[in-house]
């Protein structure tokens, strides 16, 4: 019985989360710009193929953009001209609407089309040249590595993938609930040892083994729980999507002092 409650509670748990989590993160929650030069714009398209669905993802994106900066945009022509095979960059510079392809998100659908997210980062307004920024899915790691770094160190293999916090509260639940596990197994034993002494008297008998079947059971709660959440770190290391942060971002700056203004370089980094 007990064994049945743990794998329903395990597939509940674990399942539908590692599904959510396979797509990227950014879909959700666009990321911060370091700099005020730019921003990131999430915008999707549909097509028959993955590369038509992409490329009306662009479109979307560079029309919206064009409209906010007050550009002409001829959008057939654009569409025309991604489907020939132009790079965004081309296309960015010939109607002069600064954008620039982060990353991008497939899913196919029922009727067999595709569609397409495109996360880009594109300027924040039309009279500033923009800063842009490198972005990296954080720890390279295949999900076999990160699963093998979750075996031996709870927790090692979301940290791996970018998950950093979760990594941690990981690593430090599995640590503490082993060790009220063993804490109470070890006191519970003692219980049983003053159980078996012959001149414990009838009072002490039952309070000890009142203590006794507590701790038993506690300890047992904690064994269990800890490895229910060993088998949830070993799921979220293996699907797990990567995050998405930047990198170190330097950007030139000027400080204000008494004696004038000083050329300095400032730098951003997000965790």
């Amino acid at each position: 019985m007990k064994r049945t409650l743990f794998i329903i509670l395990f597939i509940l748990t674990t399942l539908p989360l590692c599904h959510a989590q396979r797509q990227p993160t950014w879909m959700n929650e666009l990321p911060r710009a370091g700099n005020s030069t730019i921003l990131y714009v999430c915008e999707s398209g549909e097509g028959s193929t993955l590369t038509d669905a992409t490329n009306q993802a662009i479109a979307r994106v560079m029309q919206n953009t064009a409209m906010r900066l007050g550009q002409p945009f001829d959008a057939q022509q654009v569409n025309k001209s991604l489907q020939n095979g132009t790079s965004v960059e081309v296309l960015s510079r010939q109607y002069n609407i600064p954008i620039r392809k982060v990353d991008d998100y497939a899913t196919r659908l029922r009727d067999g089309t595709y569609r397409v997210w495109v996360l880009c980062q594109v300027a924040a307004t039309g009279n500033l040249q923009p800063q842009w920024e490198e972005m990296r899915r954080t720890g390279e790691v295949s999900n076999g590595m990160a699963l093998l770094k979750s075996v031996f160190i709870p927790g090692l293999g979301q940290m791996g993938k970018g998950y950093v916090g979760e990594g941690i509260a990981t690593l430090t639940a599995e640590v503490a609930l082993v060790g009220v596990g063993v804490g109470c197994y070890y006191l519970a034993q003692d219980d049983l040892n003053t159980m078996r002494s012959a001149r414990v008297s009838y009072a002490d008998f039952d309070a000890a083994q009142q203590r006794y079947n507590t701790l038993r059971t506690t300890s047992y709660i904690a064994w269990g729980t800890a490895g229910a959440l060993y088998l949830f770190n070993l799921a979220r290391a293996t699907f797990a999507q990567p995050r998405i942060k930047r990198d170190v971002a330097f950007v030139p700056s000027l400080i204000s002092s008494p004696n004038g203004l000083t050329p300095a370089i400032s730098f951003t980094l997000n965790l």
